[in-house]
């Protein structure tokens, strides 16, 4: 799974093999447990697929 915000979805989905998108709804796990795992401000989406998600270096 990839959280992400509003600006960086394109940068989520080219991460991922055959992503699915789910948009978050519960205020409280936005603001506290989700961050855009690009500049980490709080995600409004998250991006996921069946293999774990490996950071590029």
């Amino acid at each position: 799974m990839v959280a992400v915000c509003p600006r960086h979805v394109k940068d989520g989905l080219n991460t991922l093999d055959v992503p699915h998108i789910a948009k978050l709804n519960n205020t409280q796990e936005k603001s506290t447990t989700c961050k855009c795992a690009f500049c980490h401000v709080s995600a409004d989406y998250r991006l996921f697929n069946e293999r774990p998600y490996n950071k590029k270096k």
